[in-house]
C-alpha cells in the first residue's frame, strides 16, 4: 500500500518509515502535524493514512475528518491514549483501526493485512 504517516515525534516517524518499508509498503510522505497531513494527502492521495491523535496545529482526528470529507481513505490511528469515542462515532467516518503505543511490528503487520483484505 501507498501510505502517508503523521506523527510529531521524530522517533515514531523514523520507526514508521523503516518498518512499513520492511513490511513491503511505500511511505509516500511523513507529516509532523495535522495540517501537513491534510496537505500531503491532497497531494499524494495515499491508499492508507497512519496518524497519531495528539499533534500540534490540527489534531489527528480533526485532520482525518477533513480528509474524509474529500476522499475516503482508510485510517490507522496510533496513540498513547485510548481512542476517543468521538472519533469512532463520527458519521460518516473512515474505515478505522486503532493501535495503542507502543506498537510492535506484528501488531502493525496484522492491522495492515486486515485493511488490505478489505480494500481488495
Amino acid at each position: 500500500m501507498r501510505i502517508v504517516v503523521a506523527d510529531d515525534e521524530p522517533d515514531m516517524q523514523d520507526y514508521f518509515r523503516r518498518i512499513l518499508t520492511h513490511l513491503g509498503h511505500e511511505v509516500l510522505a511523513v507529516a509532523e502535524d495535522g495540517r501537513q497531513l491534510v496537505a500531503l494527502c491532497r497531494e499524494q492521495v495515499p491508499d492508507l493514512i497512519i496518524t497519531d491523535l495528539n499533534m500540534p496545529n490540527l489534531s489527528g482526528d480533526e485532520a482525518v475528518e477533513q480528509i474524509w470529507c474529500e476522499m475516503q481513505i482508510p485510517v490507522v490511528v496510533v496513540s498513547a491514549f485510548q481512542c476517543p469515542e468521538s472519533l469512532t462515532s463520527k458519521t460518516p467516518h473512515p474505515p478505522l483501526r486503532y493501535l495503542n503505543k507502543p506498537i510492535n511490528r506484528t501488531q502493525l503487520r496484522d492491522v495492515l493485512a486486515s485493511i488490505s483484505s478489505i480494500s481488495q
